[in-house]
């Protein structure tokens, strides 16, 4: 069987994930998790990675990570190789180290950066290593809560300004996916052909990598949402003149609105506006947000009638987008 295409290009953001050998243990005594770390932060300095989040267990590891230079395969041959040659000599282990190849998913960032960094940061709780994720020393989450010695090459930034850089609101976010209920499916964050995203970035991916396309020339587009930054009533107003609707009909709190959650969804796309703001534009609780938004995702990619909606009110947006 062929070996999955390695998709790289400049700006791409990836769950990365690597186990040990017949998953044996790839750290053995704190030291070893010490010395990858180190080995982590200098193949990040080397290649300009940036690490959003991170979890170590004791046969393998989780990495969200951004690749400006389009580098992925030299980065992670580089930290693998390295910390392969040390581990080896430190323990007189002969063979490999890790289990083939890392597996690595491609991630549309603005939808899934925040719940894979619950998911990596939650890891040791659902192994029942810890009961809060705070108490567990290998993980970013505390970096995150600043009960750790933050690092150069971590970039906490990102998530943390989805709650307007409130370091509790982050952790009340985290929590919240620890109740059963609520909680992170590996279903939900495995991707599709190892990209994981709305459909139409996964359409984008693979038709960029069809037989033929040069793979060095791809550029991922600039985020237009940091580049144009809609306003509310931008939005506002393209989904009242688009689906021909009143104002409240837009904002009514009604069980299966699609009106009010397409508009959720738009802000939280193409508007600066934190969680939280959108939460308290529209009064409603953060969390709600979010778990809205991403329902609406999901529901728009299998039900056909908010497919075409969607599709629609995107075209509207590309097209006050180039004006």
């Amino acid at each position: 069987m062929a070996r999955p295409l390695r998709i790289k290009y400049q700006g791409a953001f990836y769950h990365i994930i690597s186990r040990g050998e017949r998953r044996e243990n790839i750290f053995i005594d704190d030291r070893d998790r010490l010395k990858f770390l180190e080995k982590l932060g200098e193949t990040a300095q080397k290649f300009n990675l940036k690490i959003h989040s991170y979890v170590l267990m004791d046969n393998h590891f989780h990495l969200l990570m951004e690749t400006p230079y389009a580098n992925l395969s030299t980065a992670m041959h580089h930290i693998n190789t390295s910390y392969s040659n040390w581990f080896k000599s430190k323990h007189q282990i002969i063979g490999s180290v890790f289990q083939g190849r890392y597996k690595s998913i491609l991630v549309e960032k603005d939808l899934y950066l925040l719940i894979l960094s619950v998911y990596i940061h939650l890891n040791p709780v659902r192994a029942e290593i810890v009961e809060k994720p705070e108490e567990y020393k290998w993980s970013s989450f505390r970096i995150y809560m600043r009960e750790e010695k933050s690092f150069s090459w971590i970039f906490t930034e990102d998530i943390l300004k989805m709650f307007l850089g409130s370091r509790e609101e982050y952790k009340e976010f985290v929590y919240h996916h620890m109740n059963k209920d609520n909680e992170i499916k590996q279903k939900d964050i495995r991707g599709k052909h190892s990209i994981l995203g709305r459909n139409e970035f996964r359409e984008k991916i693979m038709n960029q990598f069809k037989p033929g396309f040069n793979k060095n020339d791809i550029r991922e587009k600039p985020d237009l949402k940091r580049l144009n930054g809609l306003t509310v009533d931008d939005v506002k107003a393209i989904i009242l003149k688009t689906f021909q609707i009143k104002e409240e009909e837009l904002l009514i709190k009604k069980k299966n609105n699609k009106y009010r959650k397409l508009f959720l969804y738009g802000l939280r796309k193409y508007t600066q506006l934190s969680l939280r703001g959108i939460g308290d534009l529209c009064g409603m609780d953060y969390v709600a947000v979010f778990q809205m938004v991403k329902r609406f995702n999901s529901d728009s990619a299998r039900l056909p009638e908010l497919k075409i909606m969607l599709e629609k009110f995107e075209r509207e947006i590309s097209k006050e987008m180039s004006i």
